[in-house]
């Protein structure tokens, strides 16, 4: 296993009381269990080599986001892409539990854990809507899960800017994506999962 160093890790109960994220942004909240709750939801799709996606969904309290909910929509897969399909279905289970949309959260069944250029466009939207919106990647070939935001001013603009469809090249340098340093792992918050397959 890998030596994780948590003296780096953001402080949550200073988190609790600040709105002062790096970046001027609020803080995220993830549930500590979410991402492998979330592999076991996609292990069937995972053992066929197909990625799974949902939509990470929570509230704003005191000036901090909370992921409470993964919605797993209707979708289509291939090894390298997720399609959701019945969106409407989404927003209504949003609109019942009073949800906002922070983010979402997708299985890279046999690569590394990162945003390919259909990544960063999906991603591009969310965080449009939501400065602080995450993109959470499992990698469970590889034991890698990462959390994502597109950089800012670089990746926002070069991606928003970008007509291109499909997988296609953009520039490396300067970096497109980062990790989110705004978002912190909450080991008391459990999530709900609500699979609409």
């Amino acid at each position: 296993h890998p030596v994780i160093d948590r003296s780096c890790k953001p402080d949550i109960s200073a988190a609790q009381n600040s709105s002062n994220a790096p970046n001027g942004l609020r803080w995220v909240k993830i549930p500590a269990q979410l991402p492998s709750k979330f592999l076991e939801k996609a292990s069937d799709n995972t053992r066929r080599n197909l990625e799974t996606c949902g939509i990470l969904a929570g509230s704003l309290q005191r000036n901090v986001f909370h992921i409470t909910h993964v919605i797993i929509p209707k979708q289509t897969a291939t090894s390298d892409s997720c399609t959701t399909l019945n969106e409407e279905d989404l927003f209504d289970i949003q609109d019942q539990h009073s949800l906002m949309t922070l983010g979402w959260i997708h299985t890279h069944p046999s690569q590394t854990s990162f945003l390919s250029s259909v990544d960063l466009h999906t991603h591009c939207s969310y965080q449009m809507m939501l400065d602080e919106a995450v993109a959470i990647v499992c990698a469970p070939r590889y034991s890698q899960t990462g959390v994502y935001s597109l950089t800012r001013p670089n990746g926002m603009k070069q991606i928003g800017q970008c007509r291109q469809s499909g997988f296609h090249p953009h520039p490396k340098e300067p970096p497109l994506f980062e990790e989110s340093q705004h978002a912190i792992v909450d080991t008391a918050l459990a999530p709900t999962f609500v699979d609409l397959r």
